[in-house]
């Protein structure tokens, strides 16, 4: 059971990763109107344009990584989904924590699954021995 788990979030996990990825996103100018520090980043407040030149506003969360590439703090873009200027995140390969989430279950599942194949592997072993 726990194999098929594994499979399962597996697939939907990297299917989500990919159409996050494929999303072209443009990065535009955001300022800052407030931000509210939580453990493992930022909730930050910002105003972008839209494709017309209007002012949108948003709330978006900065993690706090620190990884080649990726803005350790909120660095004064966003980048956005021309076909839907509401979709916004502060990295160009848009919203993956629940893809990446899903795969972190996978790989428990299917550690689970592999330690639970092995413990029986051991009974079975231990029960061969005579008596």
């Amino acid at each position: 059971m726990c194999v098929v788990l594994a499979v399962v979030l597996a697939v939907v996990g990297f299917r989500a990763l990919a159409a996050a990825r494929r999303v072209a996103r443009v990065r535009v100018p955001a300022r800052e109107l407030s931000s509210t520090w939580v453990g493992p980043g930022t909730f930050v407040d910002v105003e972008y344009p839209d494709p017309h030149g209007r002012p949108l506003r948003t709330q978006i969360f900065v993690w706090l990584v620190r990884a080649p590439g990726v803005p350790y703090t909120f660095d004064g873009s966003v980048w956005v989904d021309p076909t839907d200027p509401t979709d916004v995140t502060p990295r160009r390969q848009g919203r993956t924590t629940r893809a990446t989430l899903t795969l972190v279950v996978a790989a428990i599942a299917a550690a689970g699954a592999l330690g639970t194949g092995l413990a029986s592997l051991v009974v079975r072993l231990g029960e061969s021995f005579p008596g």
